[in-house]
Parts: C-alpha cells; structure tokens; sequence
C-alpha cells in the first residue's frame, strides 16, 4: 500500500512540474515564449500571461476550463486526437518513444515518412530539449528548446500553442 501511495504521489509531482518553452537555448526569461504549470499552458513567462490550454490526463481543454463543452483534443497512448473519438481517422498525431528521443508522426503511423518533429535532450544541458524537425540535428532546423521534459499531453498542448500542429 505504501508503495501504491509513492508512486501516485510522485507521479502527481511530476505532473506538476514547470515546462517552459523558448525560441533558442539562450533560454532568457524574458524571452519565454510559454509555459506550463499545474496543466495550464500559458503564453509568456508568469501567471498573468494568457490562458490557451488546460491539459488534464489524456484531454486537452481550450482556455482555463474543464468543461466537456471546451474539450478540444485527447491524448490516449501517445496519440492526439480530435475531441473524445475513439475512431482511427480523428487521430491527428503520433509519439513515440526511441531511445531518448520523442518522435512526432503525422496521423496513427510511425512509418519513416510521416516523422514531422524529434524532441531530444541537449548534449550539455542536463534538463532542456530541443524540437527539431524531423531527424535533423543541426541548429539551425531546431524549432524550440523545452526546459523540462513535458508529458505527452503537454507536449501535444505546447505545439499546438505555437501552432505546430
């Protein structure tokens, strides 16, 4: 019982975790372009920043809300997809985990063509990642840097903040 109580309580800390977003890896605060804190993605660096998506597990909601009348997406095994549907053709985007990178595919495929974006870990700074597009590595086609590794829900929600997705 004990060991159900940590897991769930470090799971929930680890949810709670600040993820912020920045066009470089000068990572400046005052050039943050998002964050997400407590599941809300805001834009900017504070609490004061609008409100563009709630997230809670696997539902994205648009605005501070909960309502299923603002439920936009849902993420379930690493997919997002259109509102609540559980049919193939609302899935929007694939993740996948290969070593430890995130692979973004386009629809329910994982083939080689449909790849779209690659998050993973900078080389010399322990904590940030990098969104490049497809399997590149070079800088100058990386999109965003993440400080913070977030959830597979919030990863879907960040993107489609900076209309990525």
């Amino acid at each position: 019982m004990a060991l159900i109580v940590f897991v769930t309580s470090t799971a929930f800390a680890a949810a709670q975790q600040r993820v912020e977003v920045f066009e470089d890896d000068r990572m400046l605060w005052s050039e943050m372009v998002l964050h997400v804190e407590n599941g809300v993605v805001r834009q900017g660096r504070d609490w004061r920043g609008q409100v563009i998506w709630t997230t809670r597990p696997e539902k994205i909601f648009e605005g501070y809300s909960t309502s299923a009348f603002d439920l936009r997406y849902s993420v379930r095994k690493g997919q997002l997809i259109q509102g609540d549907s559980h049919f193939s053709d609302a899935v929007m985007y694939t993740s996948e985990w290969s070593g430890n990178e995130i692979k973004l595919y386009i629809g329910d495929s994982t083939f080689p063509l449909d790849l779209v974006y690659t998050l993973r870990p900078h080389a010399f700074d322990e904590g940030v990642f990098g969104l490049f597009k497809e399997e590149s590595i070079s800088t100058f086609d990386r999109i965003c840097v993440f400080r913070g590794l977030p959830t597979a829900v919030e990863l879907f929600a960040l993107l489609l903040a900076q209309g990525l997705l």
